[in-house]
């Protein structure tokens, strides 16, 4: 891959799609002075529960999407097709499962209120079949616009409800909770066209359970492995959310996290447009030009890291109009850094998933996700959520 390809094909992973981030952030001096950390404490825990649903519901099949891509060139449809049919049908009863963990969790009286809520947050667990296919279709077939297209005018759409429902009729978290469901039944509906039309890969009913266990038997152990992310960056809110913390301070911890994850965008858009060649690499023994690709990630995140630490006061001046939410800068500037390494992960897991060898990624991503679940369990409770930005730092830099 040419150094002009890669360029191109960060800027479609990583600028293109994040015109929709760079819209939200530009909206923030309107929209802060109508949210509140309550608000924010709200969404913070429904994304918890569900990002770790998520996480969950697909199974690790995506396993089987790119080694039958590389192994199956000619028929890996008929791979993906089987893995869209267990999508759909994972989908729909994890979704049921996130309607009731939040029925469980939320802070609603009225019995219409929270189930509304829980079903507006779980929109995206009952729909991810498609969109998960497609973020392992496009980069594979090295063809980003379907991607970054539907998703930007899905974003956009999801942000334009946001807007309207926050900054005119004052609805607070319900706006954004209404925002991101549209966006994920946009993003399912329009994904059908290109996926199972253009590209032939139509759900394939016939269960066969030899075939399913199968594959679940070498997917299953990623399931623990993807876990392990959801544990290092949302076990706080969770934790918090059981020991009874405050929903206002939540919401402060939930802002600061997200204006701090900000920076994933560069290293994450250069390491997507990049998975392609890594794994070419690798598969031909190529160490040195893998060596070289680590080296230029791992450049950017650290180079991005500090300058938007440098400037998060800043940042924070410009862009929040709201006292009470600014409070979430410190944890911002130090969730900023928490990112740092995260190129170091992709290159020492690709061995794994080209090999299958998933259950050493047990101890890459689980392990430390599981000792942070503890950590939270025992320094919120006496510390608060003051202490979550450091405790999350400090584990996700010592993978």
């Amino acid at each position: 891959m040419s150094t002009l390809k890669i360029i191109s094909n960060t800027i479609y992973y990583g600028v293109i799609p994040k015109l929709s981030l760079l819209i939200s952030i530009v909206i923030l001096p309107l929209t802060t002075p109508y949210l509140t950390t309550f608000d924010y404490g709200i969404t913070g825990v429904v994304s918890s529960y569900t990002g770790f649903i998520a996480c969950v519901a697909p199974l690790g099949l995506n396993l089987h999407l790119t080694n039958s891509f590389y192994e199956m060139p000619k028929n890996y449809n008929l791979v993906w097709g089987r893995v869209l049919f267990y999508y759909i049908l994972s989908g729909f009863i994890f979704g049921l499962v996130s309607v009731v963990v939040l029925c469980l969790s939320l802070p609603f009286d009225s019995v219409m209120s929270l189930f509304l809520a829980s079903v507006l947050g779980s929109v995206p667990i009952f729909l991810f079949s498609n969109v998960n296919l497609a973020q392992h279709l496009f980069p594979l077939l090295a063809k980003p616009k379907p991607l970054v297209f539907i998703n930007l005018f899905a974003s956009c759409c999801s942000i334009l409800v946001s807007f309207v429902m926050v900054y005119f009729f004052k609805l607070g978290f319900w706006g954004m909770l209404t925002g991101t469901a549209v966006g994920a039944v946009l993003a399912y509906v329009v994904f059908i066209k290109e996926i199972w039309f253009r590209y032939e890969i139509l759900p394939i009913c016939k269960v066969k359970i030899h075939r399913l266990k199968a594959m679940l038997k070498s997917s299953l152990p990623l399931v623990p492995h993807t876990l392990g992310f959801v544990l290092l960056s949302s076990s706080s809110r969770i934790v918090m959310n059981v020991y009874g913390v405050d929903y206002n301070e939540i919401g402060l911890f939930s802002h600061g996290s997200t204006m701090g994850d900000y920076i994933v965008v560069v290293t994450t858009a250069l390491t997507t447009a990049l998975v392609p060649q890594m794994q070419m690499s690798y598969r031909q023994s190529d160490y040195d030009k893998f060596r070289k690709l680590y080296y230029l990630c791992q450049g950017v995140a650290l180079i991005s890291s500090f300058l938007v630490c440098v400037w998060m006061k800043e940042i924070y001046s410009f862009l929040i109009h709201n006292e009470e939410l600014k409070q979430s800068g410190t944890i911002a500037t130090v969730m900023c850094f928490s990112q740092v390494l995260m190129p170091l992960y992709t290159f020492m897991s690709i061995s794994a998933f080209v090999e299958r060898k998933t259950g050493q990624l047990l101890w890459l991503v689980f392990i430390p996700g599981f000792l942070n679940l503890i950590i939270c369990g025992l320094f919120i409770p006496t510390y608060g959520y003051s202490v979550a930005p450091y405790q999350d730092n400090f584990m996700k830099n010592h993978l």
